[in-house]
């Protein structure tokens, strides 16, 4: 279905000559984010984290048109961990969750502009199938764009849901959440929220290995949330770098990646381009 042009996508590949003088930052990233991505958005999907693919090639064609340079995800880590080299207007794209859209949909207009990608996925969404959710990708559609210059990496294994915790039950995320034990009628314990979170990262880690081979260990906090406990103990399971969704762009030194939100129905191409000024403001 997909070309296997992508096998010779060039590190840091830019996707149109870069204009004299357009340099808005430099030795910083700005990393996107991405989710969902249909041929049309659903009616009544106006927060649904849903961009149309007429909307992604205009984003990816505003890029190019202004001079931003894509580079890869072993790029980025490079500079993040080690101050390698990016180019000026260095940008990453980055979709959350693993749905099957993003081998359908997505991939087939990256190619189009020689852009790589790399995708968050939930490990048990691709293992267990659930007739009732939106497709995920397959193990085997993950090789496949892996082949062709994609990446993968983990959303967690399966703490991308919400679990009571506290007196009242409320949901919280299951990844920062000391969640209520019904048998105990008590929330778990520090060593035994510690331990959940260590066991789903490490097996998560353990099961991308399983099927995609040696990579770095990146994580995206499901909803954007996460403490000291789950920095820690995604350390101990030897997460490089933590993807957040506070927005904002990236500068060398820190293992803590903040991204900005390009994928809601309302961001046209002429929306994401005010959106990125006014960070480039802020460096300022």
């Amino acid at each position: 279905m997909i070309a296997a042009g992508l096998a010779a996508v060039i590190t840091g590949l830019q996707l149109k000559p870069e204009p004299p003088g357009n340099i808005y930052y430099q030795d910083q990233a700005a990393v996107l984010l991405y989710h969902d991505i249909r041929t049309e958005v659903p009616p009544g999907a106006a927060g649904s984290s849903t961009i149309s693919t007429a909307q992604l090639r205009e984003h990816l064609k505003m890029l190019g048109d202004r001079g931003f340079r894509i580079v890869t995800m072993d790029e980025f880590a490079g500079f993040m961990l080690q101050g390698k080299k990016l180019p000026a207007n260095a940008v990453v794209l980055t979709f959350d969750d693993g749905y099957e859209s993003f081998y359908r949909e997505a991939a087939p207009i990256l190619q189009e502009f020689h852009a790589t990608a790399s995708n968050f996925i939930v490990g048990a969404s691709s293992d267990i199938f659930h007739p009732e959710a939106e497709p995920h990708l397959s193990w085997e559609q993950m090789n496949r764009l892996k082949a062709q210059g994609m990446g993968f990496y983990s959303h967690t294994y399966n703490l991308h849901r919400m679990l009571p915790s506290g007196p009242s039950g409320a949901l919280q995320p299951a990844l920062t959440a000391r969640i209520l034990m019904t048998q105990a009628v008590r929330n778990e314990s520090e060593d035994q929220h510690r331990l959940r979170i260590y066991s789903d990262i490490a097996f998560m880690e353990k099961r991308l290995r399983q099927e995609l081979g040696s990579q770095r260990r990146l994580l995206a906090f499901p909803y954007g949330a996460y403490d000291d406990a789950v920095l820690e103990e995604g350390g101990r399971a030897g997460i490089e770098l933590f993807f957040t969704i506070e927005e904002g762009l990236n500068t060398a030194g820190t293992r803590i990646v903040k991204r900005i939100n390009a994928g809601e129905p309302y961001m046209t191409a002429d929306a994401l381009w005010e959106h990125l000024q006014s960070f480039f403001a802020k460096k300022q």
